[in-house]
């Protein structure tokens, strides 16, 4: 008789345990990034011309890369596909800086012909960053995604143009790194690595980025993008013209309806009813 009590009490117990622990879980809020600046989707800020090196050759090709900034984690994006993978490359803040000063550097260099033509010192000769990248076999879809943190090597490198002479480049090298442990929990899973990248970029390439990595523009569009959906347009220079503005008409005015009714009977029309 104890024992079916014990056992009935034990059961009630862990019941009331369990449906404790779901009630926890739903009513704690969704674990927010630290470094979130608002609560909207990732914006596209525009579009950039890079240079990458082509499959198997040192020869570069031009591509339109795709920019993004995500404000719930405060981080731009670049999506490109290379070689037979879709990548998206991330850079927070303090890369972003680090990518805009280098610029800076690098455009003063270029004026004072100061530019070094070995690429084993000036690959990273502005600094390195650690970075994060997203890549997939899948253009759209990321569900097979893998994510590593390479370092990211910020400098300059000389190649040669159509017709064979050499011209500089700024540029960014991405590093291999391994991806992190998958979610499966399985040591059988196959290593991945992120590819090695190079992108090369002309100076008003290099601008073009600096600028879609400006914190001022961002918040821009943050603000422009956290307006309500509903806000109905209106003209805001009725107030602001010269001309002060033309009186309006009174519809509720008794003494002008006569003279109303009677210009619409001259004109051999029927007075319509209005509504205020």
């Amino acid at each position: 008789m104890m024992y079916k009590f014990f056992q009935a009490s034990l059961g009630v117990l862990i019941l009331a345990s369990i449906l404790f622990l779901f009630a926890s879980c739903e009513s704690s809020p969704p674990r927010q990034n630290p470094n979130m600046v608002a609560d909207i989707d990732p914006i596209e800020i525009g579009t950039v011309v890079i240079q990458f090196e082509k499959f198997f050759s040192s020869s570069l090709e031009a591509k339109e890369v795709k920019v993004f900034f995500d404000p719930r984690i405060n981080e731009v994006y670049l999506t490109f596909k290379y070689q037979t993978l879709t990548y998206l490359q991330y850079w927070d803040k303090p890369n972003r800086d680090a990518f805009i000063a280098a610029v800076d550097r690098y455009k003063s260099d270029y004026n004072a012909q100061a530019l070094l033509t070995k690429d084993s010192k000036s690959r990273a000769i502005y600094g390195e960053a650690q970075g994060r990248t997203v890549w997939s076999t899948l253009p759209y879809s990321f569900s097979e995604r893998a994510v590593a943190h390479p370092k990211i090597r910020i400098g300059y490198s000389f190649k040669k143009n159509a017709s064979g002479q050499l011209t500089p480049y700024f540029s960014t090298l991405q590093l291999e790194a391994k991806a992190e442990a998958d979610n499966t929990g399985s040591d059988n899973a196959p290593k991945k690595t992120s590819l090695r990248i190079s992108m090369y970029y002309t100076r008003s390439q290099a601008e073009t980025l600096a600028a879609y990595f400006d914190d001022s523009r961002l918040m821009g569009l943050v603000r422009d993008f956290a307006k309500p959906s509903g806000t109905i347009p209106v003209d805001d220079d009725y107030f602001n013209s010269e001309e002060p503005p033309a009186p309006q008409m009174q519809a509720d005015d008794d003494s002008a309806a006569p003279e109303a009714a009677a210009a619409d009977a001259a004109a051999g029309g029927s007075a319509v009813e209005t509504t205020p």
